[in-house]
């Protein structure tokens, strides 16, 4: 697996959750097929979430000085 910097990764997860909170916002104000569309967008940055928090959780296991990863979700 590709190594990338801690604050890197913590910027990666903010910018993942602030995406997807930016479409779910989008996609309350959307009609029909355009829902759709947004739900499979949502959930494709869902997953990428999920995978970015396993990393970061295993990261903070093993460095202490990482802040809990509801922090950076807020």
């Amino acid at each position: 697996m590709p190594e990338i910097s801690e604050n890197t990764l913590m910027m990666s997860i903010q910018a993942i959750h602030q995406i997807a909170e930016q479409n779910s916002t989008e996609r309350d104000a959307a009609t029909g097929p355009e829902q759709a569309d947004y739900d499979e967008i949502i959930e494709a940055y869902e997953i990428a979430a999920m995978e970015l928090r396993e990393v970061y959780e295993k990261s903070r296991a093993e460095d202490a000085d990482l802040p809990p990863y509801a922090s950076l979700v807020r």
